[in-house]
């Protein structure tokens, strides 16, 4: 009889610890989850490089411009640095360089190459990459995880899914809302950071639906000094 009660006890506790490493493990199958992990493992790194690429569309800027790429640094919550690729009236190519600062915004003229502030625009104007990874990809709604694939050398699992044109006006603010964009993020398998972010689907009416944002990340938590020009 004792010999029985050991055994028995023995596999009670077999079958404890085989439950907490079920729920251990949970979180990182979870694309809900992922995403929030994500989110703030972003805050934490507090620095990051970007490149943004588009295909099929462009992205309204200030002084009548059309943004077609950009590459940059970004400070979390709100500093960016980046050199850009636009066009100007005539469908001219241009390049410019920005930096903005919460509310502040600065540009070079296209021409003449002198820095000069934008009154009343802010960086979601531009185009907020901090907002969209720390705020929005929460907000990604009926999640599914993908297959585990290399971006950039990382080791990353994808998640998919889907949100409201609206609610990514915090970061692109000329977005509106009524119209799904399809969002695709890879994220790196041992440190839950987001490598690649992939939006496609029309932000405003005019649109393509097959316009497509795709922004790379890089260089978490690498300190930069993003100041005023």
């Amino acid at each position: 009889m004792i010999r029985l009660l050991i055994l028995a006890c023995f596999a009670a506790l077999l079958l404890a610890c085989g439950g907490d490493d079920s729920n251990d493990s949970q979180p990182s199958t979870d694309p809900q989850a992922l995403l929030q992990r994500a989110a703030a493992a972003v805050k934490d790194a507090g620095y990051f490089h970007f490149k943004l690429t588009q295909e099929n569309g462009s992205t309204p800027l200030p002084l009548n411009l059309e943004l077609v790429s950009a590459e940059g640094d970004f400070q979390v919550p709100g500093r960016l640095a980046a050199d850009v690729r636009a066009k100007a009236a005539g469908a001219v190519n241009v390049s410019v360089k920005v930096v903005a600062i919460d509310d502040q915004t600065w540009i070079t003229n296209p021409f003449t190459r002198d820095w000069q502030r934008l009154p009343g625009a802010s960086l979601r104007d531009l185009a907020d990459p901090g907002t969209l990874l720390t705020t929005l990809l929460p907000k990604v709604t009926d999640p599914s995880l993908g297959e585990e694939s290399e971006v950039n050398g990382v080791k990353t699992v994808k998640v998919e899914g889907s949100i409201d044109s609206g609610e990514l006006r915090d970061a692109l603010s000329f977005a509106r809302p009524g119209n799904s964009v399809k969002v695709e993020a890879w994220i790196g398998v041992d440190d839950s950071l987001p490598r690649r972010i992939r939006l496609t689907g029309r932000l405003v009416s005019d649109e393509d639906e097959n316009v497509q944002r795709q922004i790379d990340l890089s260089h978490f938590g690498e300190a930069v000094q993003i100041n005023p020009p």
